[in-house]
């Protein structure tokens, strides 16, 4: 019986663990999408350094600012709130703050601030590309409408690389 009781205590640690480095995993990747976005957008101004917003905690401002440290051209900030999205050229909304969206773009106006959700739902409908599980794979939704209402331009290697609606 206490063998059962310590194989069965080792096997919910290692599922736990293993829930925990897919999550790492999945925020590394989603950090790499975003970096490569900000390559794969053209801005009104040309600009080629460009500042990332993380609004709420989420574990992807860590990773994403790794890249940014590594490669250049990028600074990442944690933002407090919509109010800070003057300081961004990209957005990145957790699922923590999904309710939220409709204040972050009200903020945005019609500024060329590039929204990124990890809710696929909200892509077209306040968020200009959306993150989703595939088969255990990274995807993402992508509104080329939405992004260029607000005066930027995708690439058609961008638009190729996710699924445009």
């Amino acid at each position: 019986m206490k063998h059962n009781k310590i194989v069965f205590g080792l096997a919910l640690i290692l599922g736990i663990l293993s829930s925990f480095q897919s999550q790492a995993q999945e925020s590394k990747f989603k950090a790499l999408f975003i970096y490569k976005f900000a390559e794969y957008i053209e801005w009104p101004s040309g600009k080629k350094n460009v500042t990332v917003g993380v609004a709420g905690k989420s574990d992807v401002s860590k990773e994403l600012s790794n890249f940014a440290a590594s490669k250049g051209n990028m600074t990442v900030l944690d933002i407090a709130g919509p109010g800070d999205v003057n300081k961004c050229d990209i957005v990145f909304l957790p699922k923590s703050i999904d309710n939220q969206v409709s204040a972050y773009n009200s903020a945005i106006g019609g500024k060329s601030v590039l929204v990124v959700s990890e809710n696929s739902d909200l892509t077209g409908k306040g968020s200009d590309i959306g993150f989703y599980l595939e088969s255990g794979k990274l995807r993402f939704l992508i509104s080329e409408k939405s992004i260029r209402d607000k005066k930027m331009i995708p690439s058609s290697k961008l638009l190729a690389l996710g699924k445009t609606i």
